[in-house]
């Protein structure tokens, strides 16, 4: 199955799913997909943001000494953004409405990260 289609399969099963993708620490892009009704949001924006906020959290962590950072979720007023570690480096990520189940949301990165470490 192609990242692609992993990424789509997981926009599909969340109700509110606004976008999906994979982003790198280093700022290069991987992939990224719109659900259909989140045309007010700028991709590329979105995808340079998410591996920004990443690869800091991933340095702060590192200083820190707590180890690799697994996880990210960010909740704003118009987005939730998840994250989830595929490898060191690379994120899973997922942009969902504010109203959409977190629960959900989470089991979707977590299916999406799984399924992407077993193509890989």
């Amino acid at each position: 199955m192609s990242l692609t289609d992993i990424i789509n399969e997981a926009i599909d099963k969340i109700s509110g799913a606004l976008f999906a993708g994979v982003v790198s620490t280093d700022g290069l892009g991987v992939e990224m997909v719109f659900a259909g009704d989140s045309p007010h949001l700028d991709l590329e924006l979105a995808e340079l943001e998410l591996s920004t906020l990443a690869s800091a959290a991933s340095a702060a962590s590192a200083r820190i000494g707590s180890g690799y950072v697994f996880d990210l979720t960010i909740e704003t007023e118009d987005v939730m953004y998840l994250a989830g570690m595929i490898t060191p480096g690379y994120y899973a990520v997922l942009g969902v409405k504010p109203d959409a189940s977190l629960g959900r949301a989470r089991f979707a990165v977590r299916q999406m990260v799984e399924r992407i470490k077993q193509e890989l």
